[in-house]
Protein backbone atom coordinates (compact mmCIF):
# COMPACT_ATOMS: atom_id res chain seq x y z
CA UNK A 1 0.00 0.00 0.00
CA UNK A 2 2.80 2.35 0.96
CA UNK A 3 4.43 1.63 -2.61
CA UNK A 4 1.43 2.45 -4.16
CA UNK A 5 1.01 6.01 -2.57
CA UNK A 6 4.73 6.21 -3.27
CA UNK A 7 4.19 5.60 -6.76
CA UNK A 8 1.19 7.78 -7.18
CA UNK A 9 2.87 10.48 -5.46
CA UNK A 10 5.66 10.48 -7.83
CA UNK A 11 3.15 10.20 -11.01
CA UNK A 12 1.62 13.84 -9.69
CA UNK A 13 4.51 15.27 -8.69
CA UNK A 14 6.03 14.17 -12.45
CA UNK A 15 3.05 15.59 -13.91
CA UNK A 16 3.22 18.85 -11.68
CA UNK A 17 6.70 19.38 -13.12
CA UNK A 18 5.14 18.46 -16.66
CA UNK A 19 3.09 21.45 -15.92
CA UNK A 20 5.23 24.19 -15.15
CA UNK A 21 7.31 23.18 -18.77
CA UNK A 22 4.08 24.06 -20.22
CA UNK A 23 3.81 27.24 -18.85
CA UNK A 24 7.65 28.00 -19.58
CA UNK A 25 6.80 26.89 -23.33
CA UNK A 26 3.92 29.15 -23.49
CA UNK A 27 5.99 31.88 -22.30
CA UNK A 28 8.42 31.18 -25.33
CA UNK A 29 5.77 30.27 -27.85
CA UNK A 30 3.26 32.66 -30.20
CA UNK A 31 0.59 32.07 -29.39
CA UNK A 32 0.03 32.31 -33.15
CA UNK A 33 2.07 29.12 -33.24
CA UNK A 34 0.82 26.86 -30.88
CA UNK A 35 -2.37 28.36 -28.89
CA UNK A 36 -2.46 25.16 -26.03
CA UNK A 37 0.48 26.17 -23.72
CA UNK A 38 -0.89 30.08 -23.79
CA UNK A 39 -3.72 28.83 -21.39
CA UNK A 40 -1.03 27.20 -19.03
CA UNK A 41 0.27 30.44 -18.01
CA UNK A 42 -2.79 31.24 -16.20
CA UNK A 43 -2.16 28.40 -13.21
CA UNK A 44 1.34 29.22 -12.99
CA UNK A 45 1.16 29.95 -9.11
CA UNK A 46 -0.89 27.22 -8.55
CA UNK A 47 1.16 24.85 -10.23
CA UNK A 48 4.42 26.58 -8.22
CA UNK A 49 2.80 26.02 -5.47
CA UNK A 50 2.16 22.08 -5.84
CA UNK A 51 6.16 22.26 -7.26
CA UNK A 52 6.93 23.19 -3.90
CA UNK A 53 4.57 21.10 -1.79
CA UNK A 54 6.44 18.02 -3.04
CA UNK A 55 9.23 19.43 -2.63
CA UNK A 56 8.69 19.65 0.88
CA UNK A 57 7.43 16.31 1.30
CA UNK A 58 10.05 14.26 -0.30
CA UNK A 59 12.66 16.51 1.47
CA UNK A 60 10.93 15.88 4.74
CA UNK A 61 10.48 11.80 3.32
CA UNK A 62 13.92 12.14 3.10
CA UNK A 63 13.82 10.94 -0.75
CA UNK A 64 15.58 11.90 -3.61
CA UNK A 65 12.52 12.46 -5.47
CA UNK A 66 12.48 16.49 -4.34
CA UNK A 67 14.80 16.92 -6.93
CA UNK A 68 12.30 16.26 -9.60
CA UNK A 69 10.76 20.13 -8.61
CA UNK A 70 13.66 21.71 -7.19
CA UNK A 71 15.89 21.21 -10.40
CA UNK A 72 12.63 22.73 -12.43
CA UNK A 73 11.62 25.57 -10.33
CA UNK A 74 15.33 26.73 -10.11
CA UNK A 75 15.38 26.17 -13.98
CA UNK A 76 12.50 28.04 -14.49
CA UNK A 77 13.40 30.97 -11.29
CA UNK A 78 12.59 34.12 -13.78
CA UNK A 79 9.11 32.97 -14.36
CA UNK A 80 9.01 32.06 -10.67
CA UNK A 81 9.83 35.18 -9.37
CA UNK A 82 7.43 36.68 -11.70
CA UNK A 83 4.53 34.64 -9.76
CA UNK A 84 5.74 36.01 -5.83
CA UNK A 85 8.23 38.17 -5.75
CA UNK A 86 10.05 38.73 -2.38
CA UNK A 87 12.39 42.11 -1.53
CA UNK A 88 12.95 42.20 2.10
CA UNK A 89 15.89 43.85 1.91
CA UNK A 90 16.17 47.73 0.24
CA UNK A 91 18.02 48.06 -3.23
CA UNK A 92 21.69 49.90 -2.99
CA UNK A 93 21.12 52.84 -4.95
CA UNK A 94 23.20 55.01 -6.72
CA UNK A 95 23.41 58.14 -5.49
CA UNK A 96 24.51 59.65 -8.67
CA UNK A 97 21.36 58.43 -10.40
CA UNK A 98 18.06 60.68 -11.07
CA UNK A 99 14.68 59.36 -9.31
CA UNK A 100 11.80 59.31 -11.12
CA UNK A 101 8.29 58.30 -9.40
CA UNK A 102 6.26 56.73 -12.34
CA UNK A 103 2.51 55.40 -11.83
CA UNK A 104 0.48 52.73 -14.05
CA UNK A 105 -3.23 53.08 -13.79
CA UNK A 106 -6.54 51.46 -15.87
CA UNK A 107 -8.45 54.24 -14.63
CA UNK A 108 -11.52 51.96 -15.73
CA UNK A 109 -13.36 55.29 -18.16
CA UNK A 110 -11.70 57.64 -15.02
CA UNK A 111 -13.70 56.10 -12.64
CA UNK A 112 -16.61 56.20 -14.72
CA UNK A 113 -16.50 59.70 -15.54
CA UNK A 114 -17.31 61.29 -11.79
CA UNK A 115 -16.70 64.91 -11.47
CA UNK A 116 -13.80 65.63 -9.37
CA UNK A 117 -14.69 68.21 -6.52
CA UNK A 118 -13.30 69.25 -3.06
CA UNK A 119 -16.13 67.48 -0.97
CA UNK A 120 -17.34 64.45 -3.74
CA UNK A 121 -13.54 63.64 -4.83
CA UNK A 122 -12.92 61.51 -7.89
CA UNK A 123 -11.23 58.77 -6.35
CA UNK A 124 -9.06 58.13 -9.81
CA UNK A 125 -7.96 62.02 -9.71
CA UNK A 126 -7.20 61.83 -6.20
CA UNK A 127 -4.74 58.89 -6.31
CA UNK A 128 -2.71 60.54 -9.32
CA UNK A 129 -2.53 64.02 -7.25
CA UNK A 130 -1.42 62.26 -4.04
CA UNK A 131 1.17 60.29 -5.93
CA UNK A 132 2.55 63.46 -6.85
CA UNK A 133 4.23 61.11 -9.10
CA UNK A 134 6.67 62.45 -12.27
CA UNK A 135 5.22 60.71 -14.90
CA UNK A 136 1.52 59.31 -15.29
CA UNK A 137 0.32 56.48 -17.75
CA UNK A 138 -3.58 56.06 -17.70
CA UNK A 139 -5.51 53.11 -19.77
CA UNK A 140 -9.26 53.48 -20.38
CA UNK A 141 -8.71 57.17 -19.56
CA UNK A 142 -11.83 58.59 -20.26
CA UNK A 143 -13.22 62.50 -21.06
CA UNK A 144 -16.97 63.31 -20.99
CA UNK A 145 -19.03 65.73 -23.18
CA UNK A 146 -21.51 66.66 -20.41
CA UNK A 147 -21.33 68.95 -17.98
CA UNK A 148 -22.28 67.01 -15.02
CA UNK A 149 -19.44 64.42 -15.91
CA UNK A 150 -15.97 64.67 -15.74
CA UNK A 151 -14.88 66.58 -18.71
CA UNK A 152 -11.22 67.37 -20.44
CA UNK A 153 -11.93 71.29 -18.75
CA UNK A 154 -12.02 69.59 -15.56
CA UNK A 155 -8.51 67.94 -16.52
CA UNK A 156 -6.48 70.52 -17.34
CA UNK A 157 -7.59 72.39 -14.70
CA UNK A 158 -6.90 69.78 -12.10
CA UNK A 159 -3.72 68.28 -13.97
CA UNK A 160 -1.92 71.58 -14.77
CA UNK A 161 1.15 70.47 -12.65
CA UNK A 162 1.45 68.32 -15.26
CA UNK A 163 2.49 70.46 -18.07
CA UNK A 164 3.43 67.99 -20.88
CA UNK A 165 1.05 65.27 -21.97
CA UNK A 166 0.15 63.42 -24.60
CA UNK A 167 -3.57 61.70 -24.88
CA UNK A 168 -4.73 59.48 -27.70
CA UNK A 169 -8.61 58.40 -27.88
CA UNK A 170 -9.34 55.05 -29.60
CA UNK A 171 -13.00 55.29 -29.22
CA UNK A 172 -15.78 58.43 -29.16
CA UNK A 173 -19.13 57.42 -28.44
CA UNK A 174 -22.02 58.00 -25.99
CA UNK A 175 -20.63 61.48 -25.82
CA UNK A 176 -17.30 60.16 -24.37
CA UNK A 177 -13.79 59.57 -25.89
CA UNK A 178 -12.04 56.65 -24.12
CA UNK A 179 -8.31 56.14 -24.88
CA UNK A 180 -4.91 56.35 -23.21
CA UNK A 181 -3.25 59.35 -21.59
CA UNK A 182 0.63 59.58 -20.27
CA UNK A 183 1.41 63.45 -18.25
CA UNK A 184 4.83 63.96 -17.24
CA UNK A 185 6.42 67.22 -15.21
CA UNK A 186 9.05 66.96 -17.98
CA UNK A 187 9.28 67.49 -21.80
CA UNK A 188 7.67 65.64 -24.29
CA UNK A 189 9.49 66.11 -27.19
CA UNK A 190 7.80 63.48 -29.64
CA UNK A 191 4.30 62.11 -29.35
CA UNK A 192 3.37 59.08 -31.73
CA UNK A 193 0.29 56.89 -31.36
CA UNK A 194 1.39 52.84 -32.21
CA UNK A 195 -1.45 51.43 -34.02
CA UNK A 196 -2.32 48.01 -32.80
CA UNK A 197 -5.43 46.65 -35.49
CA UNK A 198 -7.78 46.74 -32.44
CA UNK A 199 -11.17 48.60 -32.21
CA UNK A 200 -11.18 49.27 -28.47
CA UNK A 201 -7.14 49.22 -27.37
CA UNK A 202 -4.10 51.04 -28.43
CA UNK A 203 -0.43 52.00 -27.05
CA UNK A 204 1.75 55.10 -27.74
CA UNK A 205 5.26 56.04 -27.16
CA UNK A 206 6.38 59.45 -25.87
CA UNK A 207 9.70 61.12 -25.59
CA UNK A 208 10.39 62.51 -22.87
CA UNK A 209 13.76 64.66 -22.01
CA UNK A 210 14.58 63.76 -18.48
CA UNK A 211 18.07 66.36 -17.39
CA UNK A 212 20.12 65.24 -20.33
CA UNK A 213 18.82 61.94 -21.81
CA UNK A 214 15.90 61.29 -23.19
CA UNK A 215 13.78 58.79 -22.71
CA UNK A 216 11.00 56.75 -24.64
CA UNK A 217 7.95 55.82 -22.22
CA UNK A 218 5.78 53.68 -24.11
CA UNK A 219 2.59 53.37 -22.37
CA UNK A 220 0.12 50.31 -23.48
CA UNK A 221 -3.28 49.04 -23.34
CA UNK A 222 -3.36 45.86 -25.26
CA UNK A 223 -5.70 43.71 -26.38
CA UNK A 224 -9.02 43.30 -23.98
CA UNK A 225 -9.97 39.41 -23.05
CA UNK A 226 -13.31 40.25 -23.62
CA UNK A 227 -14.62 38.93 -20.27
CA UNK A 228 -17.91 40.42 -19.07
CA UNK A 229 -19.58 41.10 -16.14
CA UNK A 230 -21.95 38.78 -17.19
CA UNK A 231 -19.23 36.14 -17.36
CA UNK A 232 -17.72 37.02 -14.25
CA UNK A 233 -20.89 36.93 -12.61
CA UNK A 234 -21.09 32.97 -14.14
CA UNK A 235 -18.15 32.08 -13.23
CA UNK A 236 -19.12 33.18 -9.60
CA UNK A 237 -21.89 31.35 -9.45
CA UNK A 238 -20.29 27.98 -9.33
CA UNK A 239 -19.41 28.67 -5.60
CA UNK A 240 -23.10 28.11 -4.89
CA UNK A 241 -24.24 25.66 -7.77
CA UNK A 242 -21.55 24.03 -9.20
CA UNK A 243 -21.68 20.83 -11.94
CA UNK A 244 -18.96 19.56 -13.89
CA UNK A 245 -21.12 20.11 -16.78
CA UNK A 246 -21.43 23.85 -16.26
CA UNK A 247 -18.05 23.83 -15.33
CA UNK A 248 -16.78 22.25 -18.64
CA UNK A 249 -19.66 24.63 -20.33
CA UNK A 250 -18.23 27.84 -19.09
CA UNK A 251 -14.93 26.99 -19.30
CA UNK A 252 -15.26 26.01 -23.28
CA UNK A 253 -16.92 29.46 -23.42
CA UNK A 254 -14.17 31.60 -22.19
CA UNK A 255 -11.19 29.53 -23.84
CA UNK A 256 -12.96 30.78 -27.10
CA UNK A 257 -12.89 34.03 -26.06
CA UNK A 258 -9.56 34.07 -24.65
CA UNK A 259 -8.00 32.24 -27.98
CA UNK A 260 -8.99 34.86 -29.96
CA UNK A 261 -7.92 37.40 -27.35
CA UNK A 262 -4.43 35.56 -27.37
CA UNK A 263 -3.17 35.42 -30.81
CA UNK A 264 -4.05 39.31 -31.30
CA UNK A 265 -2.11 40.09 -28.24
CA UNK A 266 1.04 38.37 -29.37
CA UNK A 267 1.18 40.13 -32.59
CA UNK A 268 0.86 43.12 -30.71
CA UNK A 269 3.54 42.18 -28.41
CA UNK A 270 5.56 41.32 -31.12
CA UNK A 271 5.21 45.16 -32.41
CA UNK A 272 6.18 46.96 -28.87
CA UNK A 273 8.91 44.63 -28.68
CA UNK A 274 10.21 45.19 -32.23
CA UNK A 275 9.70 49.02 -31.15
CA UNK A 276 11.70 48.81 -27.81
CA UNK A 277 14.47 46.81 -29.60
CA UNK A 278 14.75 49.93 -32.62
CA UNK A 279 14.12 52.51 -30.30
CA UNK A 280 16.97 55.27 -30.05
CA UNK A 281 16.58 55.77 -26.20
CA UNK A 282 16.27 54.01 -23.36
CA UNK A 283 12.36 52.54 -22.47
CA UNK A 284 9.78 53.02 -20.07
CA UNK A 285 7.47 50.06 -20.67
CA UNK A 286 4.13 49.90 -18.82
CA UNK A 287 0.30 49.94 -18.96
CA UNK A 288 -2.18 47.09 -19.23
CA UNK A 289 -0.71 44.20 -21.02
CA UNK A 290 -4.20 42.14 -20.21
CA UNK A 291 -2.03 39.32 -19.79
CA UNK A 292 -0.56 37.38 -16.73
CA UNK A 293 3.66 36.99 -16.22
CA UNK A 294 5.03 34.43 -18.23
CA UNK A 295 2.45 34.50 -20.46
CA UNK A 296 3.92 35.45 -24.81
CA UNK A 297 2.51 38.86 -24.28
CA UNK A 298 4.67 39.54 -20.94
CA UNK A 299 8.06 37.54 -22.04
CA UNK A 300 8.21 39.05 -25.50
CA UNK A 301 7.76 42.34 -24.53
CA UNK A 302 9.85 42.24 -21.20
CA UNK A 303 12.88 41.07 -23.12
CA UNK A 304 16.36 42.48 -21.59
CA UNK A 305 13.77 45.09 -19.80
CA UNK A 306 13.64 44.68 -15.98
CA UNK A 307 10.33 44.31 -14.03
CA UNK A 308 9.77 46.63 -11.09
CA UNK A 309 7.54 44.20 -9.37
CA UNK A 310 10.38 41.49 -9.38
CA UNK A 311 12.98 44.14 -8.92
CA UNK A 312 11.21 45.97 -5.60
CA UNK A 313 7.77 44.30 -5.27
CA UNK A 314 6.55 41.97 -2.26
CA UNK A 315 4.26 39.55 -2.68
CA UNK A 316 1.91 38.65 -5.25
CA UNK A 317 1.72 41.92 -6.67
CA UNK A 318 -1.84 41.13 -7.81
CA UNK A 319 -3.30 44.15 -9.93
CA UNK A 320 -6.83 42.90 -11.14
CA UNK A 321 -9.02 41.29 -8.82
CA UNK A 322 -12.83 40.62 -9.24
CA UNK A 323 -14.48 37.57 -7.90
CA UNK A 324 -13.02 34.28 -8.42
CA UNK A 325 -10.09 36.39 -11.16
CA UNK A 326 -7.27 37.48 -9.36
CA UNK A 327 -3.90 38.63 -11.79
CA UNK A 328 -1.12 40.76 -11.95
CA UNK A 329 -1.75 42.02 -15.91
CA UNK A 330 -0.26 45.65 -14.99
CA UNK A 331 3.30 46.53 -15.46
CA UNK A 332 6.26 48.51 -14.72
CA UNK A 333 8.88 47.79 -17.02
CA UNK A 334 12.57 49.62 -18.09
CA UNK A 335 16.02 49.95 -19.29
CA UNK A 336 18.22 47.33 -17.89
CA UNK A 337 21.15 50.61 -16.73
CA UNK A 338 18.14 51.47 -14.64
CA UNK A 339 17.37 50.50 -10.38
CA UNK A 340 14.07 50.76 -8.95
CA UNK A 341 12.64 50.92 -5.22
CA UNK A 342 9.45 51.37 -3.72
CA UNK A 343 7.34 49.36 -6.31
CA UNK A 344 3.78 49.28 -4.48
CA UNK A 345 0.39 48.40 -6.12
CA UNK A 346 -2.53 50.68 -4.87
CA UNK A 347 -5.27 49.01 -2.82
CA UNK A 348 -7.98 51.05 -3.76
CA UNK A 349 -11.25 50.21 -5.27
CA UNK A 350 -12.24 52.93 -8.08
CA UNK A 351 -11.70 50.82 -11.44
CA UNK A 352 -11.81 47.18 -12.10
CA UNK A 353 -7.60 46.88 -11.80
CA UNK A 354 -5.27 48.53 -8.59
CA UNK A 355 -2.45 51.33 -9.74
CA UNK A 356 0.78 50.33 -9.62
CA UNK A 357 3.52 52.91 -8.43
CA UNK A 358 7.67 53.00 -8.61
CA UNK A 359 10.79 55.03 -8.18
CA UNK A 360 12.56 54.58 -11.05
CA UNK A 361 16.74 56.05 -10.45
CA UNK A 362 18.29 57.07 -14.18
CA UNK A 363 21.79 57.10 -14.90
CA UNK A 364 22.79 60.89 -15.84
CA UNK A 365 25.04 61.54 -18.31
Amino acid sequence: MIKLIKGILLLLNILAVIALTLVKVGSMVSPNTFILTAYASLGLFPILLVNIGFILLWALARKWYFLISLVTVLLFSGISKSAFSFNLSKPKIDPTFRKVKVVSYNTMNTAMLKKHTADSPNCVVQYILDSDADIVCLQEFAFSKNEHQFKEEDFERIFENYPYKHISFQLDKWRMNIGVATLSKYPIIEKRNIDLESQFNLSIYSDIVIGDDTIRVINNHLESNRVTAQDMKKTAELRSDFSSEKLTAITKYLSQKLSVAYRVRAKQADLIAKLIDESPYKVISCGDYNDVPASYTYSRIKGNLKDAFMESGNGLGLTFVHSLYRFRIDYIMYDNTFQSDNFVVGKIKCSDHFPIQADLFLPQK
